[in-house]
């Protein structure tokens, strides 16, 4: 079984996909936020992709959130997470002098990456990582670290595995 959490309109073959608002018609509505992955029984899930979902949580649910992620994940298991980079947005801006605000965007640029879209209410960053706080964070629950780097932009990718 593969998980995509909070899928919104990016549904994927082959995964169960999740997310808190129906509009967005996933397989499974599920406030992740308030019920994490209780429904799912231990090590029943093979993989589980978490694509700019995590900051979405409060940053108080972040860890028994990937807690549950490693409880349902079967050993071997991976979960995959992308998220922003606090670190890189903040050298972007404030170590670069010369940076350049897109056209479309100007100045709302930096409050789009760290704050999120805010176009709806789940829209919204509630949570921030650099790579180390989020390998560490990882690595602490238990996970194997496999990959973990920035993306070459804004964003932290990491793939961890459940030993």
């Amino acid at each position: 079984m593969k998980l995509n959490l909070g899928c919104g309109f990016d549904k994927r073959k082959g995964y169960i996909n999740i997310d808190a608002r129906k509009d967005v018609k996933p397989d499974i509505v599920l406030d992740l936020e308030k019920e994490l992955l209780q429904r799912f029984e231990n090590e029943s899930v093979d993989e589980i992709l978490a694509k700019d979902f995590i900051e979405h949580l409060s940053w108080r649910v972040v860890e028994p959130f990937l807690k549950d992620c490693y409880r349902v994940l079967k050993h071997n298991g991976r979960i995959y997470i992308q998220t922003p980079d606090l670190e890189a947005i903040a050298n972007k801006v404030i170590l670069n002098p010369n940076f350049k605000f897109d056209q479309l965007h100007g100045f709302k640029a930096i409050s789009y990456w760290v704050y999120g879209g805010q176009d709806y209410p789940e829209n919204t960053h509630k949570a921030g990582f650099t790579i180390n706080s989020l390998k560490q964070l990882l690595e602490n629950i238990g996970f194997q670290i496999l990959e973990i780097k920035n993306d070459g932009g804004t964003n932290i990718i990491c793939w961890a595995r459940k030993p």
